[in-house]
């Protein structure tokens, strides 16, 4: 896009509220899952955009129209997200011109960036790849170094439509360095969320301490809760970013004076990444063993970039003899106890510690089932065990009565596990034994 063309359309009407709708059939049909609504929906709060409506239609010339001109009469600004690619279902620019009342033609700038892209893998488009180079005429071209699909800007009526690719890094960096600056100019004041993390605490138990600030409407507070954590999202609108964080603080700070006993972190922090933060400050390490959920601990663990500086090792201990050759876990406990016991995981904690010289061993044993359980040890029994220098340590969890699949005690037992390691760091008194 051009400075000429990115100056014409920032002295239009201001930007106050936005739709978002994706476009492909496979979103619809469950074979993909959709993430960049959610990405595209936080940065335009950041910039002070209304967020209206989320939309997802399949890749149908009149459903498309339609959905584009539903978004048309309510939002200022409509961002679509698919339907750019070279094939015959591929038809948001074709849908957009059609609304628009525009005729659609082919770009030079658009087929020379076709053609360069596929010379960067030694390749010769083919004539359907040409159709990334037809736009409705009058669009401004949004640039996409990381594709061969350009989006579209066009204003009908007073709408500020904006296309982009499906592929998240390709549409990231088009918004980013395109769409984004132009915004911020149409745009006053910002809109502001802090997200404040609790676990230990249910979602009711914990309304009941701040229903007051639920039920406000400036800034407003809402709560949302899974697998064993609960967030409470503040969110205002300011001037400027650092007016809404004013208008935010006060709230957060009452908020912790009440429930800060369960609070383990804001915005992007994870339970792991609190993990890892208090053992990096420490200077230790932490060694996992894990039976039920099959190496999920530290899969999250080295999801965070520098983990390497604080997590020693996992041993995956699904078998009874895995436990016993790779852990030294008894045989005659396994026997006598079973494999999800406090025994067991006591003896696993303290296993994986000694074979790694970690500071800290941490071990999961439990029934995720759907099968396995048994009415002593029934699906969603889950024991905890926590080595260090200091002793060995147990916590059993009861998620017996919870009702879930495999997948979410695995989850819910993880996010547990984390959060009984949190505690011992954070206090050197482990809270469950």
């Amino acid at each position: 896009m051009t400075s000429e063309g990115v100056d014409r359309v920032s002295r239009r009407d201001l930007i106050q509220s936005a739709e978002i709708i994706t476009i492909g059939t496979e979103m619809l049909l469950g074979d993909l899952v959709d993430t960049n609504t959610a990405w595209m929906s936080s940065r335009l709060a950041a910039l002070g955009v209304g967020i209206y409506r989320h939309t997802t239609v399949g890749d149908n010339r009149e459903r498309v129209i339609g959905a584009l001109r539903e978004a048309a009469s309510r939002s200022d600004l409509v961002l679509t997200t698919g339907g750019l690619g070279p094939t015959s279902d591929d038809l948001t620019n074709e849908c957009l011109a059609i609304l628009a009342g525009r005729k659609m033609g082919e770009r030079s700038e658009a087929r020379e960036h076709v053609d360069e892209m596929f010379a960067r893998f030694g390749r010769k488009p083919t004539p359907s790849n040409y159709k990334q180079a037809l736009f409705p005429e009058g669009a401004e071209l949004i640039p996409n170094p990381r594709g061969t699909a350009m989006g579209a800007l066009l204003d009908v009526e007073g709408t500020l439509f904006a296309t982009f690719p499906g592929v998240p890094v390709e549409m990231r960096g088009m918004f980013e360095e395109t769409l984004e600056p132009l915004v911020r100019e149409r745009t006053e004041g910002s809109i502001v969320s802090r997200t404040l993390h609790f676990t230990g605490i249910g979602e009711s138990a914990l309304a009941e301490q701040v229903q007051e600030f639920l039920d406000a409407t400036d800034p407003t507070v809402a709560p949302l809760a899974g697998q064993g954590k609960v967030r409470l999202r503040i969110t205002t609108r300011g001037d400027d970013p650092e007016d809404a964080r004013k208008k935010i603080e006060p709230v957060a700070d009452e908020i912790l004076s009440r429930i800060g006993k369960y609070y383990f972190g804001e915005d992007e922090e994870t339970l792991e990444s609190a993990v890892g933060r208090l053992l990096e400050e420490r200077g230790e390490t932490l060694s996992l063993a894990e039976s039920c959920t099959g190496g999920l601990l530290a899969k999250r663990l080295t999801d965070r970039a520098g983990s390497s500086a604080y997590f020693s090792e996992s041993v995956i201990s699904y078998s009874n003899d895995a436990k016993h050759r790779l852990l030294g876990v008894p045989e005659k406990l396994l026997a006598e106890y079973g494999a999800v016991s406090e025994e067991v995981a006591r003896a696993m904690a303290e296993g994986v510690r000694g074979v790694s010289g970690a500071d800290y061993g941490l071990s999961i044993t439990g029934v995720a089932g759907p099968d396995g359980g048994t009415e002593e040890k029934p699906v969603g029994l889950v024991w905890l065990g926590l080595a260090d220098a200091g002793g060995t340590y147990s916590r059993k969890l009861d998620l017996t009565a919870w009702e879930a699949s495999r997948e979410a005690i695995r989850e819910r037992s993880a996010n547990l596990a984390f959060d009984f390691l949190r505690r011992h760091l954070d206090t050197e008194v482990p809270s469950g034994g």
